[in-house]
């Protein structure tokens, strides 16, 4: 019933409007049934997208990594794999809850996507990236988190 729903609130949102917006709060899940079509530039929350359907977008999921200690530090890894295709992770960790902004570049510094934008917890965090529907190329990832900045270099190769 639930699938039936969330369908029928896609369907007439996309009917209605050219924009909408959709949140996943913490632990939730949405499948996308075979056939369908989910495309987002932005998917605000840290639960999981999964279906037989086409997943479009930059951000595939945000998932908290469970840990029993609080990092002392701002940090962001390199992604691995480097070089990808199609997905790569980066994984990340905030010693105190902040409003957090991840987003990709591509060589000429053009914003391609937002990965995440919002409010997290202090915790260790993992971003999936898609890169499906990414050109082949250089891309740059940046982290921004109160006074903490980070950069990282990727490499997409299809």
């Amino acid at each position: 019933m639930k699938t039936l729903i969330l369908t029928a609130f896609l369907i007439m949102t996309a009917s209605a409007s050219s924009q909408s917006v959709l949140t996943l709060g913490a632990g939730t899940s949405m499948g996308v049934l075979t056939g369908a079509n989910l495309c987002a530039n932005v998917i605000n929350g840290s639960g999981l997208l999964y279906g037989g359907g086409t997943i479009c977008g930059g951000l595939v999921s945000v998932e908290p990594i469970t840990s029993n200690e609080l990092p002392t530090s701002f940090e962001m890894f390199q992604n691995y794999p480097n070089p990808f295709n199609p997905v790569t992770k980066i994984q990340y960790q905030l010693p105190k809850a902040n409003y957090v902004s991840i987003k990709l570049f591509d060589q000429l510094g053009k914003e391609t996507a937002i990965l995440f934008e919002g409010e997290q917890q202090a915790g260790y965090y993992q971003v999936t990236v898609e890169g499906r529907n990414l050109a082949s190329g250089i891309y740059y990832c940046r982290l921004n988190a109160a006074d903490y900045q980070k950069v990282i270099k990727m490499s997409l190769i299809k």
